[in-house]
């Protein structure tokens, strides 16, 4: 009778422990049987409360409360007690948040192992945190969680929101599972040279890589490598100015086999060794990051971004690019702060025995107003490109030009030889009143550089002047001997290439496309760097 009476036992274990999963809350507006919500230690949490969402089902939704400056609120959801075997040691479910922004909230997946499903204290193993997924209520996202290190245990697992300005997440679909045998790892873009990028993994093992130039599909014959009992690789032999798409997957052996292939899109810098360089932001076919252009970015307030006109809309009031389509722009119109976004172009190698000359193409969305600012930004150089050793060479004012108009940097001689980044720090000043938005755009940049010579090369002046009638290029030297001249496009092909010999020289560029053009100019050993337009 006794041995029955544990069996019986045993099987009502099993079942308070197992009945209410998988979990769909489609049983609201109600807790689901061993489910306990609560508030955090402090009190100034609310309740979970049940929504229908557009499949029908009910999914668990938290509306919070805004509070008052400094405090935050906890709202606690606890499963029942779990018992963690071989075949329950993976936690699923599906998450949205409602709210875009997220008003400053988290979720995070807590596990107790103690006696009680109220003891917040019991909870000290935080497994997730998820913030900022703005979904703003476009669809639920899946999650999981390895729970293998609580095989053989019984625990507890709480949904805990945390906010601090009201916010609304969804959670639906909790699940116990078995852990997949060969886990899919997170791969991360880490760093990356002209040459090399670095990727790593979330957890120690083997893995297979495989990787092609973008856009490329895995299983395509690309080039492949092997991690053996690691977490991180570097790719190596790859091309400048270039993204990959690399395929990692977890090689767990003959036993458990092989995990899928997870896909990061990685990239290389482009060649930056040599000047005069030039850049209008126009992508290849395989370039499909920002790294691609020697672009980095530091913001604190308002950001920099990326962007290509529609030129297929019919609607060219919402065209911004100097050429092309594609240019950066940043938009930065507080109330309550000063602009203070930056973007960064390099390093280039650069030495003190030569000057530098950054410059640009720049207009505004719209001229100043009383309720819209005018823009304000710096030229800048730095040995770094976080934001913290800037030189600025050069500042404009309330600028609220809307043609584009070059701006060119003071020559900028390096204190040390070494690698610079050239920059422009949009500065824009808080103004009160302020409801309409202004936007600064750039688009064709170039950095350029000449020797600062010897006395007599300093005593020699150089002019030039493109003739549009007969399509040719005037150079005048004073009293040096030109030796060569190298004609490049704004994409740094190298489109004429000259032997000189006088003091005087013309040279024919009809077979050019109209458009601007950098030429270096060879005067006895020094280099003159200009800048024209053929039209």
């Amino acid at each position: 009778m006794k041995k029955i009476t544990l069996l019986f036992m045993a099987l009502i274990l099993s079942f308070t422990s197992y009945a209410q999963f998988p979990e769909s809350f489609d049983g609201g507006p109600n807790l689901p049987a061993g489910w306990v919500e609560f508030e955090g230690a402090n009190g100034l949490g609310t309740t979970w409360s049940w929504s229908v969402n557009d499949d029908a089902d009910y999914a668990v939704i938290r509306w919070s409360e805004i509070l008052p400056a400094g405090q935050t609120a906890e709202d606690w959801l606890v499963t029942p007690l779990v018992a963690i075997t071989a075949n329950t040691n993976q936690l699923t479910f599906d998450m949205t948040d409602f709210n875009d922004p997220d008003f400053g909230s988290e979720v995070t997946v807590r596990v107790s192992t103690g006696s009680s499903q109220t003891d917040i204290s019991g909870f000290t193993d935080i497994l997730l945190t998820i913030d900022e997924l703005d979904t703003n209520g476009g669809g639920f996202e899946a999650w999981s969680v390895d729970l293998s290190a609580y095989v053989g245990s019984s625990i507890y697992v709480a949904f805990v929101m945390e906010n601090n300005d009201g916010d609304a997440w969804g959670l639906d679909n909790v699940d116990f599972s078995a852990l997949p045998a060969c886990l899919d790892p997170v791969v991360n873009f880490e760093d990356f040279t002209a040459t090399t990028a670095d990727i790593t993994t979330n957890f120690v093992g083997n893995f297979d890589i495989e990787w092609g130039v973008f856009p490329y599909t895995q299983g395509s014959g690309g080039n492949t490598a092997t991690i053996t009992n690691s977490d991180n690789y570097q790719i190596t032999s790859l091309t400048p100015g270039v993204s990959y798409n690399v395929f990692v997957r977890q090689n767990c052996g003959t036993t458990n086999g092989t995990s899928d292939y997870v896909e990061v899109l990685v990239g290389t810098s482009p060649d930056l060794s040599s000047l005069p360089y030039s850049e209008d932001f126009e992508p290849e076919p395989n370039q499909a990051l920002l790294v691609n252009f020697g672009l980095s970015f530091v913001n604190t307030t308002g950001s920099w971004n990326y962007s290509q006109d529609d030129l297929t809309d019919g609607d060219t009031t919402n065209d911004f690019a100097f050429d092309g389509v594609a240019y950066i722009f940043s938009n930065s119109t507080f109330t309550d702060a000063a602009a203070d976004a930056k973007f960064y172009v390099g390093p280039f190698n650069l030495t003190t025995s030569n000057e530098y000359v950054f410059s640009f193409n720049q207009r505004t969305l719209s001229a100043a107003e009383p309720t819209r600012p005018a823009k304000d930004i710096d030229i800048i150089v730095a040995p770094t490109n976080d934001g913290t050793s800037d030189t600025v060479l050069d500042m404009f004012d309330d600028i609220d030009n809307t043609n584009y108009v070059t701006r060119t940097s003071t020559a900028f001689t390096p204190p040390a030889d070494g690698e610079y980044y050239f920059g422009v720090h949009d500065r824009t000043g808080l103004l009160t009143g302020v409801t309409l938005a202004n936007s600064v755009f750039i688009d064709a940049l170039s950095i350029t550089s000449q020797s600062l010579g010897t006395n007599e090369f300093d005593q020699n002046s150089f002019s030039h002047y493109y003739n549009k009638n007969n399509k040719v290029l005037n150079l005048e030297s004073s009293n040096t001997i030109m030796t060569n001249i190298e004609i490049y496009s704004l994409l740094g092909q190298n489109v004429i290439s000259k032997t000189l010999s006088h003091t005087s020289e013309t040279i024919d560029v009809s077979n050019l496309n109209d458009g601007v053009y950098l030429a270096k100019v060879n005067i006895n050993g020094n280099t003159e760097t200009i800048k024209f337009v053929k039209n």
